[in-house]
């Protein structure tokens, strides 16, 4: 085969990988689609899927530098009238762990998995510290028990949270009637405060008319003395002297014990 029927062959085949891995992206109409593609990348780029980045002279070799990309996110990224994908490296990528666990579980190719479904059971495995299941049974398994675990805790809430709304509306109650009788104690102390106060109104009018009659009382016996002492004194009058009693009559009463 000559060079010249060689070089014309080299771009054809990458043509045709090109196609196939378009029509292997397919639709979303199959859950399971992109294990086909995975499938597909597998057979015709297998450096893409080796450990590690494949070397410069390997995307050169493969159909990825055949039809002009320095890179297989490059060719992943361009668009398809351009010989690209037009997709995104971030979906590949979910892709790629997910086919790493098909591979160890082959049993999953059979199952109608997304790439999100079969990343979803590594993690949740991962994170309740259990074997990935062996066999669609033993996920179904692994999945009726998460769901039946799931419906406990919810029922667990809801009766925690059911006690803590009991408690609140005993609390807002209790608290309801505290409020209700600080505030009947707050009436009756206005009243006597109120009664109090007048009580007060009513002392301090009496002792005022009480000063007031007091001043008056005062001011009546000022002027009366007063008047009393300026009326002009009245002559002594002459003091009767007392009768001498006869001798014999003096005499009488002292023989009769008199003095």
């Amino acid at each position: 085969m000559s060079g010249t029927q060689l070089t014309l062959l080299v771009p054809k085949a990458a043509r045709d990988a090109h196609a196939e891995l378009l029509a292997a992206l397919g639709t979303e109409a199959n859950p399971a689609q992109w294990m086909v593609f995975m499938d597909a990348v597998t057979r015709l780029l297998p450096d893409v899927l080796s450990s590690g980045r494949p070397s410069k002279d390997a995307i050169q070799r493969s159909a990825i530098g055949q039809l002009g990309f320095t890179s297989w996110q490059a060719m992943i990224e361009a668009p398809t009238d351009a010989s690209g994908l037009g997709w995104n490296f971030s979906g590949w990528k979910a892709w790629r762990r997910a086919w790493t666990a098909v591979q160890a579980y082959p049993w999953l190719r059979q199952e109608p998995l997304t790439s999100s479904e079969v990343n979803s059971i590594v993690l949740d495995c991962k994170r309740d510290g259990i074997q990935f299941p062996g066999s669609a049974g033993e996920l179904e398994a692994i999945r009726q028990g998460r769901k039946e675990a799931q419906e406990a805790r919810k029922a667990e809430t809801v009766q925690a949270l059911t006690q803590r709304a009991e408690t609140a509306e005993k609390a807002l109650q209790e608290a309801s009637a505290l409020a209700r009788s600080v505030t009947d104690q707050l009436n009756q102390v206005q009243q006597q405060l109120a009664t109090a106060l007048g009580q007060v109104a009513e002392q301090a009018e009496v002792i005022g008319t009480l000063k007031a009659e007091k001043s008056q009382v005062e001011t009546n016996r000022d002027f009366w003395k007063n008047k009393a002492q300026a009326k002009p004194a009245q002559p002594a009058q002459p003091q009767a002297e007392a009768p001498q009693l006869g001798l014999w009559k003096r005499l009488m009463r002292w023989l009769m014990g008199s003095k």
